[in-house]
């Protein structure tokens, strides 16, 4: 077989003698070697793009011929319905050396057992002769008729260019009509603009990098391409065919560009493909980043010579290279404005200018009102504003109190709206400013203007609302900050985020009725607006659900010890499904964080997360119910093991573990074990241990203090005293009492900061010589607090006082309220020890002024609820300052 030609007629002379797919690929490999050949000695640009593509057309009509025949066709294979069709570079004859291909089959029909035969002998052959034997990257796909009405917009790019390589003209005509009259003209022109931002913003912006890439970056052939992508676009409903040469007058006509514009954009192209081919070929593979290393070959290649030894020939191809991308990267964003500042036609009599939806026609008013969320959709899909004709429209429209005529479409709409992964807050505070939130949810527009109960929060209730989808928006954004990362994978893997978010819209419409609590006729309201938008009954319970319990996440974390597993074990009995966990838990998240500046912190952010953590393990692992004595004995035993490596006595460690209660055992990590066992050592000996620890994340230092127990209950509220007087503020305290026999030992860690961070070196110091003095017996806290003039200040009025014994098996539990966040923990602490009752670990929340404390105590049991409280009332009263005291 001859294996050399020059021409298209030669080479199909050649391959009407192939019979085979070997033959064929004989054939390809030869033609391939004269391309690249060529490309290195007479370096051309779209001319010899469009042989190379000629060729492999005349390779895959042959290949076409031969499948046809094999499948049984006795005819020409032009009758076989179905066409084998060219996108992309490839449909656009722009194949450099190395292109990758992309075909696409276009049977007639699905499920024809002859078309089944024919598309599955081509594609046997394809893959021999193309792929194994040419060593190409082909990309292909099979595309019924009917599939025209579902395409993303990067198919429809290459759709754009597509060309019949083979098979039945009349097919390929049919698909063309389907693709155009379901082409969504603005879709795919906001698309095409969104991701020439992309591109050009991670290649920085500027062509003028010193590795240019000549397909992706600025001013490279895809801008080129589209450039022509969006006139094509643009003028699709006229009918105007602008593919190939016809591209360049549809740029002049439509584009705006002047003669002189079009002829540099002719050159760069040009330019760009000659570089490419030449690239390719020395690479022997597909490369598009012209690299420092290519770039003095690719110069000499094209003919690019030193001058003298200031004029190297490579700095001289290099800044023609720069001209041209420079030129395609301008006149491509002129096109590109052209086009984003132009009409586009929406439909629904609606059109787009300036990226502002406007109405077609002053008629719309008079259309049914729906289309009012339409607008809405398109301007969240498209990142698009409401002119001022369009918000007089609606504004007008709304003052007439419309009604629709098809509630299930409305439902959809809004529901589309919810469910999108664009933005959902820019579209819902459009839609509330304008009324038409409210005209779909009247239960939310009654809240917008409402204002809140609760001194804490800074905004209406509606604004609250629309301020928590905003904090959902922003964990789908990139570039979240480290310590939302986690918050940021959970929503990105919710089954359904429309539920999320309706639950965020509905979560305080509760508040507009102040009969009853405002989670309760939430939860009502909540499962009457689901049933409006027509949704599943799995959907609208969970909405139901969080909205009746949105408050639950942020109150157990914040005033409930989270490590005692009942208090786990009392959340995951409301809280019984993992999907629902992770909702609730994002709905506080950005519930708490909408509330007012500052609200959300790094502490209960460690809070919330543990709740989270323990929940899920809980209800995906399940809660041991086992012998409790039994767990215990087995956790210890294997803590012993673990702790062996760290060369402690087995008898201290099994002695520290022994005098520890269970949810010590339970929860403490290797690491902490062996400090505090040294720590124990320490305080047997008389020293008392001040321990620092920084999360990397956290503005908050954890505090550890380890000593001899006191005799009588009171230790806190002296370690809370020096933490007072060094104006540190408290947020927890966990106190663990270590038993060996007659002697305690205490073990008490707090999470605390100064004015909002870490403690600092100077104040640590300051805090730890401090608390020696107070624990050695060598000051006192009521001197300490006078030497930092703390001891003249005025007690904190108590708010509200609430004492619940039958929440915890072994603990009662108190709740206080207090005027001031200064001094609650030292004071509280104080009248409690008084008392006589032990504390095992408090929780402390401030906000506006005003503090919330919750502490776990012994020694109450045997009180009633309400005893127990006018005791502490009356002990609180007579709790003074220092200065005061005596």
């Amino acid at each position: 077989m001859d294996r050399t030609f020059s021409t298209i007629a030669d080479m199909e002379r050649v391959l009407g003698t192939a019979n085979t797919p070997d033959d064929l690929a004989v054939v390809l490999c030869a033609m391939q070697a004269e391309v690249r050949a060529t490309a290195l000695q007479r370096p051309a640009g779209l001319a010899l793009a469009r042989h190379y593509s000629d060729c492999v057309d005349a390779v895959i009509r042959r290949m076409f011929e031969l499948a046809a025949a094999s499948a049984g066709f006795t005819g020409p294979s032009d009758s076989v319905p179905v066409s084998i069709v060219g996108t992309g570079g490839y449909g656009r004859q722009e194949l450099c050396p190395h292109s990758d291909l992309d075909i696409t089959f276009v049977p007639i029909r699905d499920g024809d057992a002859s078309i089944d035969r024919v598309v599955k002998e081509m594609f046997t052959v394809l893959m021999k002769v193309l792929m194994d034997a040419a060593k190409m990257e082909v990309g292909y796909a099979y595309r019924l008729l009917e599939d025209c009405g579902h395409l993303d917009h990067q198919t429809a790019s290459g759709l754009l260019d597509a060309r019949l390589i083979a098979g039945n003209r009349r097919v390929f005509i049919q698909f063309e009509s389907e693709f155009w009259s379901n082409f969504n003209s603005a879709e795919f022109v906001f698309a095409k603009l969104d991701e020439r931002r992309r591109r050009h913003a991670q290649a920085g912006d500027t062509p003028r990098v010193v590795e240019p890439d000549l397909k992706a970056g600025p001013g490279g052939l895809r801008d080129i391409q589209t450039a022509i992508w969006l006139i094509q676009a643009r003028e699709a409903l006229s009918g105007a065919d602008v593919r190939g040469d016809r591209a360049w007058r549809a740029l002049a006509k439509h584009g705006g560009l002047s003669d002189r514009q079009i002829a540099d954009l002719r050159s760069a192209k040009e330019f760009l493909l000659r570089v490419r081919n030449v690239l390719h070929a020395t690479a022997g593979r597909e490369v598009d980043q012209l690299s420092v290393t290519r770039q003095e070959e690719v110069a000499g290649i094209l003919g690019y010579h030193d001058r003298d030894h200031l004029h190297p020939g490579v700095e001289i191809f290099m800044r023609e290279l720069y001209k041209h991308l420079a030129d395609a990267d301008r006149i491509g964003q002129e096109v590109a404005e052209s086009v984003e500042n132009g009409r586009l036609v929406m439909g629904i009599g609606l059109d787009c200018v300036r990226r502002e939806l406007t109405p077609a026609n002053p008629l719309l008013v008079r259309e049914d009102p729906i289309w009012m969320a339409w607008a809405s959709h398109l301007a969240q899909l498209y990142d698009l504003g409401f002119s001022a004709e369009l918000r007089n429209a609606v504004l007008s429209l709304l003052g007439d109190k419309p009604t629709t005529s098809e509630p299930e479409r409305l439902a959809e709409v809004f529901t589309n709206i919810l469910a999108c992964r664009r933005p959902v807050y820019p579209v819902l505070q459009l839609m509330a400013d304008l009324g038409i939130l409210g005209w779909i949810l009247p239960e939310v527009g009654r809240t917008l203007d409402l204002i809140p109960y609760e001194p804490v929060h800074d905004y209406t209730v509606g604004q609250h609302t629309l301020y928590v989808v905003r904090n959902l928006d922003a964990l789908r954004e990139p570039g979240v900050p480290d310590d939302l990362r986690e918050l940021q994978v959970l929503m990105a893997e919710l089954a359904a985020p429309e539920q999320l978010y309706l639950a965020a819209l509905l979560h305080d419409v509760g508040k507009a009725d102040p009969s009853a609590p405002h989670w309760e006729t939430g939860a009502a309201v909540a499962a009457e607006v689901c049933g409006r938008l027509r949704w599943r009954e799995d959907a609208t319970a969970n909405v139901t659900f969080l909205v009746r319990h949105h408050l639950l996440m942020a109150e157990t974390s914040r005033l409930r010890d989270l490590g005692l597993p009942e208090t786990i074990r009392n959340f995951t009995q409301v809280v019984k499904d993992p999907e629902l966990l992770r909702m609730l838990y994002l709905l506080t998240y950005a519930d708490t964080r909408a509330v007012s500046e500052g609200q959300w912190t790094q502490v209960k952010a460690r809070f919330l997360q543990e709740l989270y953590k323990r929940a899920e393990h809980a209800l995906t692992a399940g809660l041991e119910t086992g012998d409790d004595d039994l767990r215990m004995t087995r956790t210890r035993r294997r803590l012993i093991r673990e702790l062996a490596v760290e060369n402690l006595p087995a008898e201290e460690v099994a002695a520290h573990l022994e005098g520890m209660p269970a949810h010590y055992v339970l929860n403490t990590s290797l690491e902490e074990i062996v400090l505090h066992i040294g720590f124990a050592r320490q305080a047997r000996a008389g020293v008392p241990s001040v321990s620092f620890h920084d999360d990397r994340l956290a503005t908050f230092t954890e505090v550890t203090i380890c000593t001899l127990d006191d005799p009588k209950p009171g230790l806190l509220a002296k370690i809370a005293g020096v933490l007072y007087a060094a104006d540190l503020t408290v947020h927890a305290a966990q106190v663990f009492t270590r038993v060996d026999g007659p002697e305690r030992i205490a073990l008490d860690t707090l999470c605390v900061d100064f004015r909002g961070r870490r403690l600092a070196s100077a104040k640590r110091a300051e805090v730890e010589r401090n608390l020696r003095a107070v624990l050695t017996g060598q000051a006192t806290v009521e001197s300490i607090l006078a030497k930092r003039s703390r001891g003249s200040d005025q007690a904190p009025t108590v708010e509200q006082i609430r004492v619940l014994n039958d929440v915890s098996e072994r603990f009662t539990i108190v709740e206080m309220g207090f005027s001031s966040p200064h001094g609650v923990l030292y004071y509280a602490a104080k009248a409690l020890s008084e008392l006589g009752w032990d504390i095992q670990s408090a929780r402390l929340s401030r906000f506006r002024g005003h503090s919330m404390a919750t502490f776990y105590v012994t020694g109450a049991k045997e009180l009633d609820d309400a005893r127990a409280a006018r005791m502490l009332e009356r002990q609180l009263a007579h709790t003074k300052p220092p200065s005061q005291a005596g």
